[in-house]
């Protein structure tokens, strides 16, 4: 979607406006639903995007991602950064699964910093369905949630055995996008 700059200018994501539908109009153009809106707020700074949910309440979609990476989110940075842990992706539509984990000295932080950028974090079974699906329907289904996170000194020796552990449970081999 293209951020509409011949209207909203320096209002973009800071302006916040009140629109009721009317009728059963699932899609209107902005020309035709702008009369009807009106201004409810205009932040100071442009809105950024969520703050960190916790650990326990991260389920975004790769879009999410992308944009808290893009605009290097402290508060994100920091929660991530410091944490190994066990992640799933899972495509909401298809529902099939990857597992993966993140271990050693650069946290979950980077490993998902790797997602935003290439999309598939270099996994193969990853690659293959954004060559079958394309970008936009990655970005859009592909949604990335934690299953256990532990402080950087444990044992990676201990995420591996843990990210086999969730792979079977969730059958991301059989029946997702793992092919290890």
């Amino acid at each position: 979607m293209a951020l509409r700059e011949d209207l909203l200018g320096p209002f973009i994501r800071r302006l916040w406006v009140r629109h009721k539908r009317s009728g059963r109009n699932i899609r209107q153009k902005m020309e035709s639903a702008l009369p009807a809106m009106t201004v409810s707020s205009i932040l100071e700074e442009p809105f950024a995007g969520d703050p960190f949910p916790g650990h326990d309440r991260i389920n975004h979609s790769l879009a999410d991602l992308q944009a808290v990476v893009s605009q290097a989110r402290a508060d994100w940075r920091i929660a991530l950064e410091s944490m190994k842990g066990v992640y799933v992706i899972h495509d909401k539509q298809t529902v099939q699964r990857y597992v993966g984990s993140a271990y050693g000295d650069t946290g979950i932080w980077q490993r998902w910093t790797t997602y935003a950028t290439t999309l598939h974090g270099g996994n193969a079974g990853l690659k293959a369905h954004l060559e079958e699906m394309g970008d936009e329907y990655y970005r859009t289904n592909m949604r990335f949630a934690l299953l256990e996170y532990w402080s950087m000194r444990t044992d990676d020796g201990h995420i591996l055995e843990r990210e086999s552990y969730w792979k079977d449970v969730l059958h991301a081999r059989s029946l997702g996008h793992n092919r290890n």
